[in-house]
């Protein structure tokens, strides 16, 4: 299915938002496909977890309309251990569907597929306490996966977690994308944790101000000076850095030896 050809997951016409006096989102549109991943990136403070929350449906817009298109809608906060709800991994991936009123082997069956999908089967009868950052992360996701939600909205995932936990969480993101076709939107301010995403949109001061194919090419459209509050990360960094001398990132000889010499002459300089 070509990428116009595919229906919309999320529609946002005109969306307002706003604290009290205080405006956090000003007239937002956005259409999210089914299918995609789209990275929101923003700094701290530009609306970001407003926006996802509205999506979630926590919040409802003060103008404008969110359309989900009847499709359902998972959200993972920032510190998954706020989602937590039971001493034990597979009671607390029960929770939803417990709720939702299914049957008892339709709850089992889907505590076995959600666990499956994470590759953490082995996690169902482990205390929450005793797990990792990571681990955490991944049976939050879990606990969605459980509900069946067709669009998962991920609010700073990797924000609390260490260099390994936030790879193997990165992972999880792409695997349920490109395996299971899940729609993502995943919100972060580090625009590498969004360098599977087919879609990037940057959001400032409660507007999308730029929009781009990919991070790679946001990255390059926001130069040396970059955006405040956003970072690149430096396998980005290296890779427009080496876009910019125009040398291709597999030849490793030549990127090598030009990023010897910037750096000599950068030491030399001080």
């Amino acid at each position: 299915m070509t990428e116009t050809a595919r229906p919309s997951a999320v529609t946002i016409t005109g969306v307002s938002f706003s604290y009290g006096q205080r405006r956090v989102l000003e007239e937002l549109d956005l259409d999210v496909l089914q299918g995609s991943y789209c990275g929101i990136v923003g700094s701290n403070g530009s609306g970001k977890t407003t926006l996802a929350y509205l999506i979630a449906g926590i919040f409802s817009p003060c103008s404008g309309t969110i359309d989900t298109h009847e499709l359902r809608t998972g959200l993972v906060l920032s510190n998954p251990a706020n989602q937590v709800v039971s001493l034990v991994v597979g009671e607390d991936i029960a929770f939803g569907p417990e709720n939702m009123g299914l049957s008892i082997p339709e709850i089992t069956s889907r505590i076995e597929y959600a666990l499956d999908v994470i590759h953490c089967s082995h996690l169902r009868d482990a205390l929450i306490s005793s797990l990792s950052g990571g681990q955490l992360a991944k049976i939050a996701f879990a606990g969605q996966l459980a509900l069946d939600v067709d669009v998962l909205v991920l609010d700073e995932g990797t924000v609390m977690l260490d260099p390994l936990s936030r790879r193997t969480v990165l992972e999880t993101i792409r695997e349920l994308n490109a395996s299971l076709g899940k729609t993502i939107i995943h919100i972060s301010h580090r625009i590498d944790d969004l360098e599977t995403a087919d879609r990037v949109v940057v959001l400032e001061e409660g507007r999308i101000s730029r929009s781009s194919g990919g991070v790679f090419e946001l990255a390059r459209q926001m130069g040396a000076d970059g955006i405040a509050g956003i970072e690149l990360g430096s396998r980005l960094l290296y890779r427009t850095f080496l876009f910019n001398a125009g040398i291709d990132e597999e030849d490793l000889s030549t990127a090598t030896q030009l990023l010897s010499r910037t750096m000599q002459g950068a030491v030399l300089s001080h």
